[in-house]
């Protein structure tokens, strides 16, 4: 049933009218504004103002939280601080106490060696030297530095870097010289087992990280990790330069000696760097007796056959 004169149809048409005239309106509207904004860059004028605007209270809510972990940060250094200085502190006491006992040392060897006229010790110095080049022979354990004979290098010299000796110095150019390596199977030095006293020699054995001790006598008092250091024999290297760790020790049945591998402390195939020993140290202080009692007669018998270097 429809209202008399026929009005609701004329209503509807009217209020459709009115809302397709809104959305063009706005769709026009859309339109403009998109153009303006993409010619005028308005929006992100006014998100930039909206951000300025609000970036206060985002600050003044963050700052609490900042604050707190800043507080916990500051904390935990400052306690991590005072855990480092506590043990600083006792490091420092402990090297003081280390270092009474070494002047306590160091006047009774100068009283020892006013007793027994023995001379001092002449300290060494080095000067650097930079690899050039290496020996691609696998038997021979060659490398060339680039300092020669007229930065005062001569053969026999020796050679070592920040953990141990290297070699010595073989053959010398004018600007280069070449080293031997102390793992080159024509290579022997005399070393001496820090721990007993006892002297021996260390060969090469051609490989880089192994030296040979074959002249041990079988009941030998060796063990693994024992450090060998230079004895100052031969009059090359100054005595107690570090040399080899003691890796293993075997007593082969039937023969006349003992055997011991040992690894080289210095980085004979990792070195780039190196030092050359200016003064050998001939020094005229006598080995200690140790095991090995103090006359000529009690030496092992490899050390009078020992030298440094045998080519």
């Amino acid at each position: 049933m429809t209202p008399s004169g026929g009005s609701w149809p004329a209503a509807i048409d009217g209020e459709a009218a009115a809302r397709i005239a809104r959305l063009m309106f706005y769709g026009l509207l859309a339109i403009v504004l998109m153009t303006l904004d993409y010619r005028g860059h308005y929006v992100e004028s006014l998100r930039g103002l909206a951000w300025r605007a609000l970036e206060p209270v985002f600050v003044a809510v963050e700052a609490p939280f900042d604050l707190g972990q800043r507080l916990g940060e500051e904390m935990r250094d400052r306690h991590e601080l005072m855990d480092r200085l506590a043990v600083l502190e006792r490091e420092r006491r402990e090297r003081e106490a280390e270092l009474v006992l070494l002047e306590e040392l160091r006047e009774d060897n100068r009283e020892l060696r006013a007793l027994l006229a023995a001379s001092q010790r002449i300290a060494p110095s080095f000067q650097s030297a930079e690899l050039m080049s290496i020996d691609l022979n696998p038997w021979s354990h060659r490398v060339l530095i680039n300092r020669g004979s007229r930065d005062g290098l001569s053969p026999g010299q020796p050679v070592m870097d920040i953990h141990g000796v290297m070699g010595q110095v073989d053959e010398v150019a004018l600007n280069t010289a070449q080293i031997i390596l102390i793992s080159d199977p024509d290579h022997a030095l005399p070393v001496r087992v820090q721990r007993t006293g006892l002297r021996t020699v260390a060969y090469g054995s051609g490989r880089i990280n192994q030296l040979r001790l074959t002249d041990l006598p079988m009941n030998v008092d060796l063990q693994p990790g024992d450090m060998l250091v230079t004895s100052g024999l031969g009059g090359a290297f100054p005595a107690g330069l570090p040399v080899a760790e003691v890796e293993s020790l075997s007593r082969p049945v039937g023969e006349a000696f003992a055997r011991a591998t040992v690894r080289p402390v210095a980085r004979l195939d990792r070195a780039r760097h190196v030092l050359v020993v200016d003064s050998p140290g001939a020094s005229a202080e006598p080995e200690e007796t140790g095991t090995e009692g103090s006359g000529p007669d009690s030496e092992q018998p490899a050390d009078n056959a020992a030298t440094e270097s045998t080519p």
